[in-house]
């Protein structure tokens, strides 16, 4: 199994996205939480990953930033 982290920052962090990170066990992949904004598009893109192969959304906690990102891995399809 592999951990990819895409974001290890916090609301109040903008240097990083907030945390959030893929788990991949043979090619079986799964998003937890989404960061904050669209920027998760770009993150996935820089890690390799495209966002059709994701084929699992886990979110931790709800509140508006994860639930744009969700939003937008989503129109993106």
């Amino acid at each position: 199994m592999k951990l990819t982290m895409l974001g290890t920052g916090n609301a109040l962090v903008a240097e990083c996205d907030n945390t959030c990170f893929v788990l991949d066990d043979d090619g079986q992949r799964l998003l937890v939480d989404s960061g904050g904004g669209s920027a998760i598009l770009a993150q996935l893109k820089h890690a390799g990953y495209d966002w059709m192969d994701m084929r699992h959304i886990f979110v931790t906690h709800k509140h508006v930033r994860p639930s744009i990102s969700t939003s937008a891995c989503t129109l993106s399809r």
